[in-house]
């Protein structure tokens, strides 16, 4: 008898429910698979034991000295002089402090004399007030200079100061390139008015630091213009705080070289209290002064510390008070005010300053807090900071005084 066989219809069906149970099988499988896959990914994510508070604490610490920021501050600095024949080779000026300088992010330091072998004297100056050692005319011939600065620990120089033109344009010219072949930075001078004037910006740990530099002091015809070399005038002030306005927005931390003040005085006068509080008002975070050749306190606008005058630096000097000086190292962290640490120089008899300890550090820092605290920073051994209270015990006036103008002066 023959087998019997499905009808057509019965055949699609068999085949129909079967595939069914087939489909069905495979999305159950690849549903697991799925959900075992997933299952497993968190175990690659699995969060961090929690840092025990004494961890985290020192964590914070960690990242907040990584990320703070060191700046230092000096003064005067003359390599050579024409009243000594006999000269240090640069770079052994230096040995003393470059591996303080060097500890730091960033040294500042006023440039007081022109690097450069060129003889023409600027005639502009007082013929009669350098022969009488009123004023002096300075420069640095040695070809070693630039470099002794930047293996020094020097990265930033300010040269709107009084003497940087002493041997006209082309002298300053000669400086500018000298100073980029060694790698230094500048502020404060320039081919121009608008390079003069410009903020330099270096960044450091991911920060833009602005510096400018002015001068109050101004010997005739030193000053730049739109299309002649020079150095940046402070003695409009308002040319200062608009080039304050104009960097700000471009800079986390803002900084202002000012060569102002009356020379051998240990006390500002009314114009640097004038200038301080303008540039504070106008955005700045730190103003740096020189040019008195002695040191003055340190005083503060609210957050704002002020040198009014940091002496000499690297300086061929025989008078005392002209031989006591200081490093000034401010840190900028977490966004408050700076911090001050003060380091005590004394400049030797080579004109090399050095680092000093007992009975000399300890009268330089009473002479400092001495003169700082009329101007409102209190200092606590070495180190002091400002605060959003901060002010001088006389307030300065409310209009500008007439400075140290001299008939020479712009």
């Amino acid at each position: 008898m023959a087998p019997l066989l499905p009808s057509r219809a019965e055949f699609c069906s068999l085949v129909l429910r079967s595939f069914a149970k087939i489909s069905f099988l495979i999305l159950l499988t690849l549903n697991f698979c799925s959900t075992a896959a997933g299952q497993e990914r968190p175990s690659e994510k699995t969060p961090k034991a929690a840092e025990s508070p004494a961890s985290a604490s020192q964590s914070q610490a960690n990242t907040s000295a990584s990320s703070s920021i060191r700046i230092s501050w000096v003064g005067d600095i003359v390599m050579e002089v024409p009243w000594r024949e006999q000269m240090v080779p640069p770079k052994a000026l230096f040995d003393g402090v470059r591996g303080r300088l060097k500890s730091v992010d960033l040294a500042i330091a006023n440039l007081e004399t022109p690097l450069t072998d060129w003889a023409e004297q600027t005639p502009y100056k007082d013929k009669a007030a350098i022969d009488t050692g009123k004023d002096v005319i300075l420069r640095v011939s040695s070809p070693e200079a630039a470099q002794a600065l930047a293996e020094g620990g020097i990265k930033v120089v300010g040269l709107a100061n009084n003497h940087t033109m002493d041997f006209t344009e082309h002298g300053l010219l000669e400086t500018l390139d000298r100073l980029r072949k060694a790698g230094v930075l500048f502020a404060g001078a320039g081919e121009n008015l608008a390079a003069a004037e410009d903020a330099l910006i270096v960044e450091i740990k991911g920060k833009r630091i602005g510096i400018l530099s002015f001068s109050d002091v101004v010997p005739r015809y030193s000053w730049a213009e739109e299309s002649h070399p020079g150095i940046a005038t402070g003695k409009e002030a308002d040319r200062v705080l608009n080039a304050i306005r104009r960097a700000r927005p471009k800079v986390d931390i803002l900084i202002l070289l000012l060569h102002w003040g009356t020379q051998f005085v240990q006390e500002p006068i009314p114009r640097q209290l004038f200038l301080a509080q303008e540039a504070q008002r106008a955005g700045v975070d730190l103003v740096l002064g020189a040019h008195p050749h002695v040191l003055q306190g340190v005083g503060c606008f609210g957050r704002v510390p002020v040198v009014y005058s940091a002496g000499n630096f690297v300086f061929p000097t025989m008078s005392l008070p002209t031989r006591r000086t200081a490093i000034f190292e401010f840190e900028f962290s977490l966004g408050g005010p700076p911090s001050l640490h003060l380091v005590p120089v004394m400049i030797d008899e080579k004109g090399a300053p050095q680092l000093v300890e007992g009975d000399l550090r300890a009268d330089i820092l009473l002479e400092m807090s001495k003169l700082s605290q009329p101007l409102g920073l209190q200092f606590n051994g070495d180190s002091g900071s400002c605060t959003e209270l901060s002010t001088p015990a006389t307030p300065p006036a409310v209009t500008p005084p007439p400075g140290n103008r001299n008939p020479l002066s712009r």
